[in-house]
């Protein structure tokens, strides 16, 4: 093939790689394979485009559902999580479409894409987990304050004649919810303004657009093709052959060394499977070894209590964590009389300094 300078020549080595040879991708459109390896696969470059589509239809349900009315803010945690997925597999897809290569500019966007994504979810699930650190604190402090106001008030809350049906009424998620939500609408500006939760969405919204842009700056009119294929380039390395440097050389379509690598006995497909399906069935049989270890240890706690201390004190040597299931059962009952003892009024002033929280924190990504 000669090149436009006319000084020399370059030539290539077709070397089972002309149009005869049936296992060659050199001219398909289809698919490109060498070295036994994929690089390109046209059919990855539609379901890219459909993933691509789903971040940027769920990125704007994420959006609506912030200014939705309350019964529909639930939906913002999974549309949340289906962003996420959604960018997992455009990111998998994107492997099996390769020609040229990147350009700078789309490089450091895509950096700015899982670098938002990264520090969005992060400080996300910091700020859900002070959150609930906060709600319960404020809920077991007037839990507390309601005990010590009715300890002695005969026929009420907190007296010697608890209403059984009124413990039957309790609701605890109902008193966290509305913990949080008074304690955010005591928000300043400011705090909302600088909060990890205003973090949050500016990282997502940053890796979002740079998704966005892309899909209608990107040619969607379905000609993609596999219209690259690799050479050797002419230099002194381990992996160039002899005469690369005299004349550009084509990758082969299978490897010369392929009985090096793991799968070259069973195959590819048999030796993947093989590696699935034994993790499988280890993760099941750790589980239930695991399982059974603990379901037996929760055992003996338990007959330590009917036996005496002597089989108590073995018992709980063995398992220090186990809780004895009488001190549990008098523990609940203990709790339940206590947490029914509060009222739903609960406000900033017993949230702990640094652990304020906004309402409907459940349905953040995370």
């Amino acid at each position: 093939m000669a090149d436009t300078d006319t000084d020399f020549i370059t030539t290539i080595d077709w070397t089972d790689h002309d149009q005869s040879a049936q296992n060659s991708s050199l001219y398909s459109p289809d698919y490109t394979y060498s070295n036994d390896k994929y690089s390109c696969v046209r059919s990855f470059y539609f379901a890219h485009l459909v993933f691509n589509y789903m971040i940027f239809l769920t990125g704007i349900a994420c959006f609506a559902t912030r200014l939705a009315p309350p019964r529909f803010k639930w939906l913002h945690s999974w549309f949340g999580r289906s962003y996420i997925l959604s960018m997992l597999w455009s990111t998998v897809t994107s492997l099996l479409m390769n020609n040229t290569g990147l350009p700078l500019s789309t490089i450091i966007s895509f950096g700015a894409v899982m670098g938002g994504l990264t520090i969005g979810w992060v400080v996300i699930v910091i700020h859900r987990n002070g959150v609930d650190r906060a709600a319960q604190a404020v809920v077991q402090q007037r839990l507390l304050e309601r005990e010590r106001t009715n300890a002695k008030q005969p026929g009420t809350l907190g007296g010697d004649h608890d209403d059984l049906n009124e413990l039957k009424d309790l609701d605890l998620p109902k008193m966290l919810n509305d913990a949080k939500t008074d304690a955010a609408n005591s928000k300043t500006f400011l705090q909302r303004l600088i909060s990890l939760k205003a973090l949050h969405g500016t990282m997502f919204f940053m890796s979002w657009m740079q998704i966005t842009g892309r899909i209608f700056a990107s040619n969607q009119s379905g000609d993609f093709t596999c219209h690259t294929y690799p050479v050797y380039k002419p230099i002194d390395a381990p992996q160039v052959p002899e005469g690369a440097d005299e004349q550009l050389m084509l990758v082969p379509t299978e490897d010369p060394d392929y009985d090096r690598l793991p799968w070259a006995a069973a195959g590819p497909v048999a030796w993947t499977m093989q590696i699935i399906v034994g993790s499988l069935v280890g993760a099941v049989v750790v589980g239930a070894v695991v399982s059974w270890r603990a379901s037996v240890r929760a055992r003996r706690a338990g007959g330590g209590d009917s036996s005496g201390s002597r089989s108590r004190s073995s018992s709980g040597a063995e398992s220090s964590d186990d809780v004895d299931e009488e001190d549990a059962d008098a523990s609940k009952g203990k709790n339940v009389r206590s947490s029914r003892r509060a009222t739903v009024g609960m406000t900033n002033e017993h949230v702990p300094n640094g652990e304020k929280f906004s309402d409907e924190e459940e349905n953040d990504v995370g």
